[in-house]
C-alpha cells in the first residue's frame, strides 16, 4: 500500500489541489499551484501505460469525491460513467505530455498549454459534452482576473493558469528567473481587469423585471396533490411582484408541473396569474408533439420555454438546445434506437435547433435553459444572434434552472457562479431563476446586483445594466481549435523524436 501511495501520490496531490480551488470555500489561489504535482509525475521516465491510467483514475477519482460527488443523488451510475470517461480523457492527456515531455523538451509549456486548452475546448461538443471541469471556475471569487474573459474566454483563463503553474513548476527547479515572469503576467493580468472593472461603459434602465425563487421541493413538484399548493406560492409572490411595480417576472425551469400549451385547465390557471396581477410570467414547462408514426416514441417532448402576457398573448416557444447527458436524454438514440427501452429515470427531450429573441417593452433577450449555462458558445449564438440571422446584441439574458435535484450540496453554487463567467464573456446582464436556488442578478461586468440563499422564498430585482461593448472573445471564440491542432501535431512529432535519456 505504501509503495501505491509513493508511486501515485502526485496524481492525488494534483486532484486535492485542484478540487479545493474549486469549492466555494475561498481557496481558488490553489489553482495556481495545482499543476505542478502533475508535473512532477511527468517527469518519471518509468511510467507504463497502466501507470497513466492509474494516474488518469486517481486524479479524476479525487474531483468526483470532492466537487461533483452531487450527480450521484440524481444518477450514481451516471456519476460513475463520467468518472470513467474523464479517466479516460486525462489518461491520453497525461499520455501525450509525458511523451513530449521527454522526447521534446524544448517545448514543454506548449505542450502541456495545448493540451489543457484542447480538454477544455473539447468538452463543449459532442452528446457527452460536460464543461465543468475547466480550471478558470477556480477564479470566480477574483473579479479582476476574470475580466480578461471578454478577450479569450475561459480557453485564456486556463492557459494563464497552466503557464503560471509551470513558471512555478520552474522555480521549484531553482529557475529563479521565472519569478520575474509570473510577477509580469499578473500584474499586466491584474491592471487589466481592474482597468475594465473602471471603464467599461454601461447604461442604466429602471426595468421593471423581477427573478422568483419559489422554492417547490423536488418531490412535490409533480406530484398532483400539491398543484394547488404551488400555484397559491405563485400567485403569493406574483402579488408581492406587482405590488412592487414589477412587469415582468421570471418562473424557473419546468416551474408550471404540466404540458402547459396542451392542458387548457393549466393554460388557464397561468392566465389567470398573468391578468390578475397585470404581469408577464417567462416560465419554464414540458412540451410535447405528436410524431411521425415511424417514430420510436409517439410524441417529441421538450424541455420548453415562453414569454404570456397579460393580454393572453404567448411568444415563440423555446426548446432546450443542450440536454444533459442520461440525465436529460439516453445518449445516441438515433444512432442507436434500442437504447429507447434503457431508462434510467431520463425524460429523453428532443434537442432544440433554434434561440428565440424574446420582446418585453422597448428591450430584448435571450433565453437558456439549466445546463447550457455551461456553454460560452452556446451564449454567442444566444446574445449575438436575434434568431433570425442577424446579428444583434441582446439587452439581457435569461436563464432558468431547477437545481432542486442537488440540495445542499456544493452542485448549486457551483452552478450559479457559471452566470458570472458568461455575463463577462458576453458583456451582457443576466437575470437567473433558481427553483430553491441561487438566483441570482449578474451585470456586464459579473458583479452580482442581488443573489438569494439556497430554499430561501422570494423576488429579486436589480437596475439592468447595458453596454454595446461587442467582446473581442465574440470575434475569435473559435480559436481553441488552434491548440487542438497543435496538440494533435505534438503527438505525431512524439512518434518521430527519439526519448531522451538524460
Amino acid at each position: 500500500m505504501l509503495r501505491f501511495i509513493k508511486k501515485y501520490y502526485l496524481p492525488l496531490l494534483a486532484g486535492i489541489l485542484i478540487s479545493l480551488s474549486r469549492l466555494p470555500i475561498y481557496l481558488g489561489w490553489l489553482v495556481f499551484f495545482a499543476l505542478i504535482p502533475l508535473m512532477l509525475f511527468f517527469e518519471n521516465k518509468e511510467h507504463k501505460t497502466i501507470d497513466r491510467i492509474i494516474g488518469g483514475l486517481i486524479f479524476s477519482l479525487v474531483q468526483i469525491i470532492l466537487v461533483f460527488y452531487w450527480i450521484g443523488s440524481v444518477t450514481f451510475p451516471g456519476l460513475i460513467g463520467i468518472w470513467l470517461i474523464f479517466a479516460v480523457y486525462y489518461t491520453i492527456s497525461f499520455w501525450i505530455i509525458e511523451r513530449a515531455w521527454h522526447r521534446m523538451p524544448g517545448i514543454r509549456l506548449l505542450t502541456i498549454l495545448s493540451v489543457f486548452i484542447s480538454f477544455e475546448y473539447l468538452q463543449n461538443f459532442g452528446q457527452m459534452r460536460f464543461p465543468w471541469w475547466n480550471l478558470g471556475y477556480s477564479l470566480t471569487d477574483f473579479l479582476p482576473l476574470l475580466q480578461a474573459l471578454d478577450i479569450g474566454g475561459m480557453s485564456l483563463l486556463a492557459g494563464l493558469i497552466v503557464i503560471i503553474n509551470y513558471l512555478l513548476y520552474q522555480t521549484f527547479k531553482k529557475k529563479r528567473r521565472a519569478i520575474i515572469w509570473i510577477i509580469v503576467i499578473f500584474g499586466v493580468w491584474w491592471i487589466y481587469g481592474s482597468y475594465r472593472l473602471l471603464t467599461l461603459p454601461m447604461e442604466k434602465t429602471d426595468l421593471p423585471v423581477a427573478v422568483m425563487q419559489p422554492s417547490i421541493k423536488q418531490d412535490d413538484k409533480w406530484d398532483e396533490t400539491h398543484y394547488r399548493q404551488i400555484l397559491a406560492r405563485y400567485d403569493d409572490l406574483c402579488k408581492a411582484a406587482a405590488e412592487e411595480g414589477i412587469k415582468m417576472l421570471i418562473f424557473p425551469e419546468a416551474a408550471i408541473p404540466d404540458y402547459l400549451m396542451i392542458n387548457p385547465h393549466v393554460r388557464k390557471d397561468l392566465n389567470n396569474l398573468t391578468t390578475k396581477h397585470q404581469i408577464s410570467i417567462f416560465t419554464g414547462f414540458p412540451h410535447a408533439e405528436r410524431a411521425p408514426a415511424d417514430y420510436p416514441v409517439p410524441y417529441y417532448s421538450y424541455n420548453a420555454a415562453s414569454l404570456f402576457s397579460p393580454d393572453g398573448s404567448t411568444q415563440e416557444l423555446y426548446y432546450k438546445n443542450i440536454l444533459v447527458p442520461v440525465g436529460e436524454r439516453m445518449l445516441w438514440l438515433e444512432y442507436f434506437p434500442f437504447l429507447w427501452s434503457w431508462q434510467f429515470g431520463q425524460a429523453n427531450w428532443e434537442f432544440g435547433t433554434k434561440i428565440p429573441r424574446y420582446t418585453f417593452q422597448d428591450k430584448t433577450f435571450s433565453p437558456s435553459i439549466c445546463y447550457e449555462l455551461a456553454f460560452p458558445h452556446f451564449y454567442q449564438r444566444a446574445n449575438f444572434e436575434d434568431g433570425q440571422g442577424n446579428f444583434t446584441k441582446a439587452d439581457f439574458h435569461v436563464n432558468i434552472t431547477n437545481d432542486a435535484w442537488f440540495g445542499t450540496s456544493y452542485g448549486p453554487k457551483l452552478h450559479a457562479m457559471m452566470t458570472k463567467f458568461r455575463a463577462i464573456e458576453t458583456r451582457t446582464q443576466f437575470y437567473r431563476s433558481a427553483n430553491t436556488g441561487i438566483s441570482m442578478i449578474v451585470d456586464p461586468k459579473g458583479q452580482i446586483l442581488s443573489s438569494t440563499e439556497l430554499f430561501e422564498i422570494t423576488n429579486i430585482t436589480a437596475p439592468l445594466y447595458y453596454t454595446d461593448e461587442i467582446p473581442f472573445y465574440h470575434k475569435i471564440y473559435r480559436y481553441p481549435i488552434i491548440f487542438v491542432l497543435i496538440s494533435l501535431a505534438i503527438f505525431i512529432l512524439s512518434f518521430i523524436f527519439p526519448r531522451r535519456t538524460r
